[in-house]
């Protein structure tokens, strides 16, 4: 079983203008331990395409369709609830805009061990343990620097 699969995504959006078809019948397969890369013109549907995929699309103009499987499971049939659980958790993305992605006014551990904390109910402590032992994985020479 794929770790990731999807299935056929589509992503229009109403417009005054008529619709717009943003991503039309899109389907890929990505294993355990895949590195995957998506590439493409600017406006091709790369970012839209992926923001359908974390169910981020929040536009009341937006319809999405096809299916999203997680390990099997269907994203496009949980609940919100449950999709914040599985974002940050299970999957994750990081933007295009750096300015969205980290921000300078917080350490690069805190923001990692925050996210630690929402995603995994961490304590403090363990949070800024784990941060350290990602952080050290990545070749950063001094992990607890980042704190």
């Amino acid at each position: 079983m794929p770790l990731l699969e999807v299935r056929d995504l589509s992503v229009s959006f109403r417009t005054e203008n008529g619709v717009v078809r943003a991503v039309d019948g899109l389907s890929l397969s990505i294993d355990e331990g895949d590195v995957v890369g998506i590439v493409g013109e600017s406006g091709s549907g790369k970012t839209v395409s992926m923001m359908a995929v974390m169910r981020l699309i929040r536009d009341p103009n937006a319809v999405v369709e096809g299916q999203v499987l997680l390990r099997g499971r269907d994203l496009m049939q949980v609940s919100q609830n449950e999709m914040r659980d599985v974002r940050g958790g299970e999957i994750a993305m990081i933007f295009q805009d750096p300015m969205t992605a980290l921000t300078p006014v917080y350490t690069v551990g805190w923001q990692i061990a925050e996210q630690l904390r929402a995603h995994e109910k961490l304590t403090r402590r363990k949070a800024r343990a784990r941060t350290v032992e990602l952080l050290s994985a990545l070749a950063v020479r001094d992990g607890r620097k980042w704190r």
